[in-house]
């Protein structure tokens, strides 16, 4: 028997999740009520399925019943998190390309002083806002910064996400922004408008985002998606954990 399992009764699949050693924000938001979750029981749960974002996280015992309805549940493209068992179930329902991702310690944070240097190095020609008011809207419409607002509504975003771009002439070119929040915290997403890569403006908006969330007595986890997102990860003062694998389902894909 498979079940959507209610936001407020969530915590009671911690324990199959815990022991991940990647996407820890994501985890955390699904466990404190974002997104979906199918479980097998809701008396005594040995397995479990959360859609987070764009994100499928498998945990407990490998259940393809489970990841069928997930994986049905919005034609979307998908990556997910299917370790062991559940990458062979995952085989038995749909075709997918596998894709390396970097984890980082989620209880190792920035030192406040080293991100207060980065910023001493801020371009003459580039500024630092708040991702706030009309920007919410404008990030929502430009594909390369749809992300930094994409899991809230503007309203949403305003009361609960936090964001930070680097403007030269007056427009974005990169940014950093909360890309879920959960319970304590947020996952980072950071991007750089196609054109103005290797400047480090996706540096100072992530470092600056940092200081503002740890003023706000928030944590900031972060895991890479690419050699580039860890490169910054690092120069920031995360620590890097284990590479690990996702399952990537494109736009389209057809279910067995």
């Amino acid at each position: 028997m498979t079940m959507c399992i209610p936001a407020g009764e969530r915590a009671m699949l911690r324990p199959l999740f815990a022991s991940m050693p990647c996407l820890h924000g994501l985890w955390k938001a699904g466990l404190g009520g974002t997104g979906r979750v199918w479980t097998d029981s809701l008396v005594n749960p040995r397995a479990a399925v959360m859609a987070v974002g764009d994100f499928l996280l498998c945990g407990g015992e490998a259940e393809a019943a489970l990841l069928r309805m997930a994986v049905a549940s919005n034609r979307k493209p998908w990556l997910i998190y299917a370790p062991g068992p559940w990458l062979q179930a995952l085989e038995s329902i749909v075709s997918f390309r596998l894709g390396t991702r970097q984890a980082f310690l989620p209880d190792v944070q920035p030192e406040d002083g080293h991100l207060r240097r980065l910023l001493e190095r801020l371009p003459e020609d580039v500024c630092l806002r708040p991702l706030e008011g009309p920007w919410i809207p404008w990030c929502r419409l430009q594909a390369w910064s749809r992300d930094f607002v994409s899991q809230f509504t503007d309203d949403g975003f305003a009361a609960e996400g936090l964001g930070m771009l680097a403007m030269r002439d007056g427009q974005p070119v990169s940014g950093a922004a909360s890309y879920v929040r959960y319970p304590g915290g947020l996952e980072v997403q950071v991007t750089t408008r196609e054109g103005c890569e290797g400047r480090g403006y996706a540096t100072l908006a992530a470092a600056a985002l940092i200081l503002r969330a740890h003023a706000r007595g928030l944590a900031v986890t972060w895991d890479a998606a690419n050699p580039a997102s860890a490169h910054i990860a690092e120069k920031l003062g995360y620590r890097p954990a284990e590479k690990y694998t996702v399952a990537e389902l494109d736009e389209g894909y057809k279910m067995y």
